[in-house]
């Protein structure tokens, strides 16, 4: 593809050019675009792993050499091997299995990215497990915002080979029921260069294929201060938000002030820390962007609650809510604070008056506290224990990097409300 000059302007700042991020809709070349209208919304997002084998994720069987492709490294030696498998000029093939190792990160022929961005490519993918995380990099300095670089879990979890996906924009996973509101908020963001996190709807393999709840993370990659890259994380949330009984899951994008964060590429980037937006710095001795505020410190009080948990605090938030519900408790969102990873949710069963705090704790996990306000000590402790009980599995750890295919317990399947349904107050920007 045509390489982008190192000193042109982001397209999407250029006078009369577009921001085209993971933001509008696109209609797969040569994939199925018929809609499953016999298929109800409550079996096709509720109560499903959504796994898919790799010789399948397209709704077809995939050749030895295809499917060796799917790691997205690259060497002559499998072109000429799949050339000759081919009868093509050119074939494509890893050399072998994504490491946490820059030398190995080899991108595709047809990448658009000039030098300089083919070099944060291989130092950002050193700090990652390639085989464990789904990430996917764009190039926001070439037309389109182009897919340039993707992992082996993103492929399993997306539908699309390395070789089917580059080149094109990461909305080719967006369809029916991905929400407007939440494309345009993300497009938004990009346009402003600044990181974000969202909730939304996507589809294995492209619209007409299975769908699946994404909870995305994108931030930019800067060098020297200058925009070159977006890095997304996707963690796929079907199963967790089939677990919400009450309420309905809401499809959200949140660009918050804390998200501005900067962050260096010098050390092992794991799983949780990438699923936090930030601002990545390639250049070691630039200077990052201004840390935000800390958020306010809470008033001391006792307070009952779980810890060391690694689901994302606005679907924390909503698990909450719907545990509240569930117990027959009333409640509002009490407070988002700007500044950090923090809910305020207020609640009353019977006579007990309690403060909900999700919040983040200093190692990066999150926390659910509880405190009591008014009522007695027993009718408390009796409506925490009902609140543990209807959180259930939330309340456990889920490797960030194995949690997206989880088979539900027999059971645990539960029919969906109408999609259309929200919390707006726990689910606002």
């Amino acid at each position: 593809g045509k390489k982008a000059s190192r000193t042109a302007r982001p397209l999407h700042m250029q006078a009369g050019g577009s921001q085209a991020g993971p933001s509008s809709r696109e209609e797969p070349a040569g994939r199925p675009s018929g809609k499953k209208a016999s298929v109800p919304m409550e079996e096709e997002l509720r109560g499903r792993s959504w796994a898919t084998p790799p010789d399948r994720v397209s709704g077809r069987k995939r050749d030895g050499a295809e499917l060796a492709r799917c790691s997205g490294f690259w060497s002559a030696e499998g072109e000429r091997a799949e050339a000759a498998a081919s009868g093509s000029a050119a074939g494509e093939r890893p050399s072998k299995s994504p490491r946490r190792d820059g030398e190995t990160a080899l991108v595709h022929p047809r990448a658009e990215l000039d030098d300089l961005q083919r070099g944060l490519v291989r130092q950002f993918v050193s700090t990652i497990d390639a085989n464990e995380e789904s990430i996917v990099i764009t190039n926001p300095r070439a037309q389109g915002n182009p897919i340039v670089w993707v992992t082996r879990p993103w492929q399993d979890m997306c539908g699309f080979t390395y070789g089917e996906a580059v080149g094109r924009n990461p909305r080719l996973t967006q369809g029916e029921r991905s929400d407007p509101a939440v494309v345009a908020a993300i497009s938004g963001a990009l346009q402003q260069e600044r990181p974000c996190k969202a909730a939304m709807v996507n589809y294995r393999g492209g619209e007409g294929g299975p769908a699946f709840w994404n909870m995305l993370s994108i931030s930019p990659l800067l060098h020297r201060g200058q925009l070159q890259l977006y890095i997304a994380n996707l963690q796929d949330y079907s199963y967790h938000m089939g677990q919400m009984v009450s309420l309905t899951p809401s499809q959200f994008c949140r660009a918050a002030l804390h998200y501005r964060r900067g962050r260096r590429l010098d050390a092992p980037l794991t799983s949780l820390s990438l699923a936090k937006p930030a601002i990545y710095e390639a250049d070691g001795e630039h200077p990052l962007q201004p840390a935000p505020e800390p958020p306010p410190a809470q008033p001391m009080m006792r307070r009952l609650g779980w810890n060391k948990l690694v689901l994302e605090p606005e679907h924390l938030a909503d698990r909450v809510g719907d545990a509240l519900s569930r117990i027959d408790a009333q409640y509002e969102l009490a407070e988002r604070l700007a500044s950090g990873e923090s809910v305020v949710v207020s609640a009353r069963s019977g006579d007990v008056v309690m403060r909900v705090l999700v919040s983040e704790e200093a190692d990066g996990h999150y926390s659910i506290s509880c405190a009591r306000l008014s009522g007695d000590t027993f009718s408390y402790h009796a409506a925490f224990r009902q609140l543990k009980a209807a959180l259930g599995e939330a309340l456990t750890q889920h490797p960030l990097q194995s949690r997206g295919f989880v088979t539900p317990p027999t059971g645990a399947a539960r029919g969906a409300l109408p999609l259309a349904r929200a919390l707006p107050a726990l689910t606002a920007p």
